[in-house]
């Protein structure tokens, strides 16, 4: 099975650290893919970096700055190979990522996208922790490839690759989306084959260098979540034969309760309102009003499944048993 492929590196005011995002992308230890940074106006020195690499890398620009997934869509329709990786412009690869993804690809001929793990890093680049999936099988079936996205996005932004036919085929990443446009494209490829997992670390995540920023983003992470769960989901389960409509009710259920403590954690019971809005159509269809009413109240939130001890525990055990790097 033949594997081209091409870094795509959507780019908007990262210049501190896209210089050392491409640097890793070179040193592949696979060496052919193309590297894009789809460069949307950034008004920072990001040109200034990306001019040094001379054509080592392509660069593009869409036709106008009209945010995250639009971005996205237009580096990828830039590549002229069969499978893409989307690479954040402060995120690393390491060098064996196309490598191994390449031989995940390899062993099953239905892949429409892989993955592998990552490293979470701080802004120094110093690594925070691993963030495996911990129950990922190696490869995953239709229709297990979409319920298994049901009440989490479960690929590794940084860590993945995907067919370019197939992304073209569901109309790319979903631009409905603020912030949750990889989880979109996810679910919508997920009829269409098969998902492999490596369980290897092969990128690296940044993350926590930009105090604020998850509460800054909330307002658009909940208006994502109730889109996925009330508007993305039922349109993919209406494309796939024999979905079974309790599961889907199950995992939103389950979904919106862990989306509740992370929002209780984050927000002052005065700081709320916003929240009860946004999630009311999503707990009036699940039949969680009653969840919310105590979110909205301030009253204590059970931890459920993503605070569990279990949890923890099997993170930890998947901590001391991943393979080496």
């Amino acid at each position: 099975m033949s594997f081209s492929h091409t870094f795509v590196v959507p780019s908007y005011n990262q210049a501190d650290f896209i210089g050392k995002t491409i640097e890793s992308l070179l040193r592949q230890d696979l060496p052919g893919s193309e590297i894009v940074v789809s460069e949307d106006f950034s008004n920072d020195h990001t040109m200034q970096v990306l001019t040094t690499f001379g054509d080592r890398i392509r660069i593009v620009r869409p036709p106008e700055h009209r945010g995250m997934a639009f971005n996205w869509n237009w580096g990828v329709s830039q590549a002229r190979t069969d499978w893409v990786s989307i690479m954040g412009a402060d995120d690393l690869a390491l060098p064996h990522f196309v490598r191994t993804l390449q031989a995940g690809v390899r062993r099953n001929p239905g892949t429409v996208l892989a993955s592998g793990d990552v490293e979470q890093i701080d802004g120094a680049g110093t690594v925070v922790r691993s963030d495996g999936t911990v129950t990922a099988r190696p490869v995953t079936h239709p229709p297990d490839t979409f319920y298994r996205l049901l009440a989490a996005n479960r690929v590794q932004v940084a860590a993945h690759c995907f067919r370019r036919d197939a992304w073209e085929k569901v109309g790319g990443f979903e631009t409905r989306l603020r912030l949750y446009g990889d989880w979109g494209l996810w679910l919508k490829l997920a009829p269409l084959g098969d998902f492999v997992h490596v369980r290897k670390v092969i990128a690296q995540y940044r993350i926590a260098y930009r105090p604020g920023i998850a509460k800054q983003r909330l307002p658009e992470s909940l208006r994502d979540d109730a889109d996925v769960q009330c508007l993305l989901i039922p349109e993919v389960a209406k494309a796939m034969h024999g979905v079974n409509p309790q599961r889907l009710r199950k995992s939103s259920r389950q979904r919106f309760h862990a989306v509740l403590a992370e929002a209780a954690a984050m927000l002052s019971v005065s700081e709320r309102g916003f929240a009860v809005d946004l999630l009311r159509d999503w707990a009036r269809g699940i039949g969680a009003d009653k969840q919310l009413e105590a979110f909205a109240a301030g009253r204590p939130l059970s931890s459920g499944w993503q605070g569990s001890a279990m949890r923890r525990g099997l993170r930890q055990l998947y901590r001391t048993l991943r393979p080496a790097r």
